[in-house]
């Protein structure tokens, strides 16, 4: 069975997908580095949407959206081909669009209540329709269990992510999954991205909305005033 066919089947049985080695620790290292700047307020790029700019943030708990849309270093990891690829190839697509990203940081707690906030994405995306939405959750250090890594529940039991720098977990949108607290010895940093298959578009679900909803572009090829989630500045479709 070749790498991909086993990857697919991994993932059907147990609904994710660990891929060791992935990046590299120094391209790591410098999306680390690229984290603290944006918490100093620092970006070096300028997305072509309506979004602040980062400011500087000292929050114990932290979650950024569209932090790839202002760092370099970021967006390399995210868009530059190679990670769509492998989800080309896992999830058997033909193409690949971005839909979103987020930044994370998680301080240390001595004691708290061991809360998984369990979900599914899907359940964040209602107003989504696609054949297939799935998360790439990227440390950006070494884990470890006591640091609350992402969970998922498979087959019945939660299984934590025990990740290094480099690795990734994949899982599709439908997959159970959290994070307990971080009762570690330094704070859980992160990056999650999402993806959708390329026939990604809006559908109204009562007063749901996503965030994407108020950046893309309005009406292009729609019913007037209705978001445009194939807006290629926000949801680019990844060149491979």
């Amino acid at each position: 069975m070749r790498p991909q066919e086993r990857r697919r089947a991994f993932l059907q049985s147990e609904g994710y997908l660990i891929v060791r080695n992935f990046f590299p620790t120094g391209e790591i290292s410098r999306a680390r580095a690229a984290q603290d700047a944006y918490y100093q307020g620092q970006s070096n790029l300028t997305p072509s949407f309506h979004w602040p700019a980062p400011r500087p943030c000292s929050a114990r708990s932290r979650k950024h959206p569209y932090a790839s849309f202002f760092r370099t270093e970021f967006a390399s990891l995210l868009r530059d081909g190679r990670l769509a690829k492998l989800i080309r190839d896992t999830f058997d697509l033909e193409q690949i669009r971005f839909w979103h990203d987020q930044l994370l940081y998680e301080e240390p707690r001595t004691s708290a209540e061991e809360n998984y906030h369990w979900h599914r994405e899907k359940s964040r995306w209602l107003t989504c329709a696609a054949s297939q939405m799935l998360t790439a959750w990227i440390p950006l250090i070494d884990f470890t269990a006591e640091m609350g890594p992402i969970s998922i529940m498979a087959a019945g039991q939660a299984r934590r992510m025990v990740l290094n720098a480099g690795d990734l977990a994949l899982f599709p949108s439908t997959t159970l999954h959290g994070n307990p607290p971080n009762l570690g010895a330094q704070a859980r940093r992160a990056l999650a991205a999402h993806f959708a298959s390329s026939d990604l578009h809006y559908q109204a679900n009562g007063k749901f909305r996503h965030v994407n909803e108020r950046i893309v572009r309005k009406g292009r090829g729609l019913a007037e005033g209705l978001p445009d989630f194939t807006d290629p500045a926000v949801c680019p479709l990844l060149e491979i």
